[in-house]
Parts: structure tokens; sequence; C-alpha cells
């Protein structure tokens, strides 16, 4: 089988067919690269859609080569670093599923990755990832925890919505309080969800975080 284009990658994202992409990803390690040179344009459902294929793929991945899964991973980190000599914009988000989707093999990276969450150009970015990675294990929401926490009285927008979503998501009832305060926030936000880019107020995502608060 030859290597899927990029034009046939895209279609497949389109479909949200994440598991032909799998199987393409099986037999052709390329298929993950371009898929990671798709992430940019956070303004489209693609790139969004890009991001959970990569973590879909590693899941799959893991089975048969998870020291691979463990590469492109610190692959991932390498570019996050100033040595890298580029920009990986969506690196936090990409992170984010490989350990949602790899809790028991990459857990290790769940701190690391919100170690960068002071790089503003990474905030947003980590504490999505930390929203989908959810309650990893103890360690993780402890160190996590506070600092999200912080960002819930931010000027931006986006970053209380996330980091109202990712206090519900680790189960962080310390927090409730602080996201009852956000209910009434009716600043809007994207917010990537079904494989579509939708639209919530920063006091829905405080809501929901809150009723999974009481569910715990």
């Amino acid at each position: 089988m030859s290597s899927p284009s990029k034009k046939e990658i895209v279609i497949l994202l389109e479909k949200k067919d994440y598991d032909a992409l799998s199987k393409r990803a099986s037999a052709d390690r390329k298929v993950v690269s371009t898929l990671i040179s798709l992430t940019y344009d956070k303004d489209n459902a693609l790139s969004w859609r890009a991001m959970e294929a990569i973590g879909i793929i590693t899941k799959d991945l893991s089975k048969s080569d998870p020291g691979a899964v463990r590469n492109i991973a610190n692959r991932l980190l390498w570019m996050m670093r100033d040595e890298s000599g580029g920009i990986a914009w969506s690196a936090p988000e990409i992170l984010g599923e490989i350990v949602k989707n790899n809790p028991g093999l990459c857990s290790d990276f769940a701190l690391i990755i919100t170690s960068f969450h002071d790089e503003l150009m990474f905030t947003s970015g980590v504490l999505w990832a930390l929203g989908r990675m959810g309650r990893i294990n103890v360690e993780t929401v402890d160190y996590a925890a506070p600092i999200i926490r912080s960002y819930l009285t931010s000027a931006d927008n986006t970053l209380r919505g996330y980091a109202a979503r990712a206090l519900g998501e680790m189960g962080n009832e310390e927090s409730a309080a602080e996201l009852e305060n956000l209910r009434k926030d009716t600043n809007r936000i994207a917010f990537y969800q079904d494989g579509e880019l939708k639209e919530k107020s920063v006091g829905e995502l405080a809501s929901g975080a809150i009723e999974k608060l009481i569910k715990k």
C-alpha cells in the first residue's frame, strides 16, 4: 500500500474516519507526521480532528510498538522546546490526546505538559490537554489543580473556560466555590466537541464542571 497523500488524509478527517486513519498509520508512520502538520489552524475543526486522530492512532500503535508511541510524544516535547528551532503551536493538545489514550504508558508526560502552562503560546493548549487527560493519577491532580485554578480569574475568556472544564474532568472538589462564581459568565468561546467546533459560554463550562463534581 502506497503512502496516503495529504489530500487523502484530509478526506478521511472530513469523514471522521479515525479507524481508516489508524489502519493507514499502522502501515505508514508518515501518516502521524502529516496529521501533525494539519493541527496548526485551531479555527478549523479539521485541525482538532487531526489531534484527536493522533491519540486514537497511538492507542492502536501501543499494542504492537509502545516505544514508537513514546517516541512520538518525546518528539512533540522536543518541538516545544527552544532548541527545536520550530514552533509547535498545537503540541500540548496533541500530547493530551496521546496521554488520554495511553494513560498507563504515558502518564508521566502529564506533569511535563503542565510545566509549560506559563508559556503564553501554550497556556490554552495545556489547559485543554489537562481537561482531556482528566484524573490520570493523584500526583497529576495534586500538582496541576492549583495551577489550573489560578486561571479561573484570568482576563482571557478561553483560559477561564478551559480551566473550568479541566477542573471538572479532574474531579477537583476544592474548586467548587470558584466554579460557582463563573456560572453567570456569558462570554462565549470556541469549543471542540464531537468532531465539531462549537461555541459555549464560560458559564456553561463551569456549570458542566460542577455537575461532574456532584456526580463524583
